[in-house]
């Protein structure tokens, strides 16, 4: 069963994706992308899960954390042409019961797209 198009979901940005000032239409291209649901697991816990288990230091550290509605990712998947159908299916992880996946080949072009809507969010401060 798909996430409701009401959900919001947050994608890692680590610094194979971002570069200090641009993303790179690859954190949205493909297929079987990994996402995660903020209905789920909070953003703040989110810092943490990706921290642990996304983050490869020294080369990949965790610099963002990308948001985008379900509903907003879907509208800009039919505007596309062709029109893509998007779904974000969930994937629950032992280390993440948030995860879930979009299951479609989004193409580079609709990845562009894609990273225009996004909210990105910087890591909060350590106290």
């Amino acid at each position: 069963m798909s996430i409701s198009p009401e959900e919001d979901i947050v994608r890692a940005v680590c610094t194979d994706k971002w570069d200090g000032a641009r993303l790179a239409p690859s954190l949205f291209a493909g297929e079987n992308l990994s996402v995660s649901r903020l209905s789920v697991v909070s953003l703040a816990d989110h810092w943490d899960l990706f921290r642990n288990y996304v983050e490869k230091p020294p080369e990949r550290r965790l610099e963002l954390i990308a948001e985008i509605n379900v509903g907003c990712l879907q509208e800009i998947g039919r505007a596309q042409n062709p029109p893509a159908e998007l779904t974000v299916e969930p994937k629950p992880e032992p280390w993440n019961l948030a995860h879930a996946e979009i299951p479609q080949r989004i193409t580079r072009g609709l990845a562009n797209r894609i990273l225009q809507k996004l909210v990105l969010h910087t890591p909060p401060e350590r106290g």
